[in-house]
């Protein structure tokens, strides 16, 4: 049986945000989405079988709070999908199931579903999602879905955490370094090279001394740390990658 949902958002770059991780869950079936709470409050019926509403929280007319308030009975489960920690209490006195802030990596997103379908573990596997999405620094309601082909570093800076993308850069201030640096290891494209950086096996053009070379000039150095695992990775891709050591 397909799990119905509804997306409500006024930032229409945080609903295809969503719909994308939804549309890597098979069970998982978008039925309606909506940026403008008023629209979603008249046109959510109860013939509509709703099993799962993710909902923003600040939105104009009509904040998710309030909107939850009106239509918690009209579905199985609720989840807040916000930038902001501060509403978490507010969220759970009008019965949220969860609270997923963003930017909210993939694995979170299935594990908070999995957690509402524990009996359903097994069907609610994603395929192997092929982009991340990121809380721009400049626009902080704003989600830049980068796909993992076109990334080719992502490093920490001082407080920031930039994802450089093939002729282009993504500055966040609101990623979380370390989750992002788990994900990114546990993905077969990217090998880590510093305390700070973590490369793509695509982009990297050639490697001398401590310094490692990538798509678009980028240069990145080679911890001691790190140079072991990344020796190794070079020896068994030589032949067919054609690295310069």
């Amino acid at each position: 049986m397909p799990i119905n949902c509804i997306a409500i958002d006024d930032d229409l770059i945080s609903l295809e945000g969503l719909n994308s991780y939804l549309s890597v869950l098979p069970d998982l079936q978008l039925i309606k989405s909506f940026t403008d709470p008023i629209r979603a409050l008249t046109d959510i019926s109860d013939s509509d079988k709703v099993d799962i509403i993710f909902m923003d929280i600040e939105m104009p007319t009509l904040s998710g709070i309030e909107l939850a308030t009106l239509l918690r009975q009209k579905t199985k489960h609720l989840i807040f999908t916000t930038a902001h920690s501060k509403y978490a209490l507010d969220a759970f006195g009008v019965n949220a199931d969860a609270y997923l802030l963003k930017p909210y990596t993939m694995l979170h997103f299935t594990e908070t579903i999995n957690n509402l379908y524990p009996n359903e573990k097994s069907n609610i596997i994603p395929a192997e999602s092929d982009f991340l999405s990121v809380l721009l620094h400049d626009e902080p309601e704003k989600l830049a879905n980068v796909a993992y082909d076109n990334l080719i570093v992502m490093e920490q800076i001082n407080d920031m955490v930039c994802f450089r993308v093939l002729n282009h850069n993504y500055i966040s201030f609101k990623v979380n370094f370390r989750k992002m640096l788990s994900l990114l290891r546990n993905h077969t494209l990217f090998i880590q090279v510093n305390t700070n950086a973590i490369i793509s096996k695509l982009h990297i053009k050639s490697f001398s001394g401590d310094q490692i070379v990538l798509t678009d000039g980028i240069s990145v150095h080679l911890a001691n740390k790190y140079k072991e695992s990344f020796l190794s990775f070079l020896k068994e891709n030589l032949l067919k990658n054609n690295f310069n050591n």
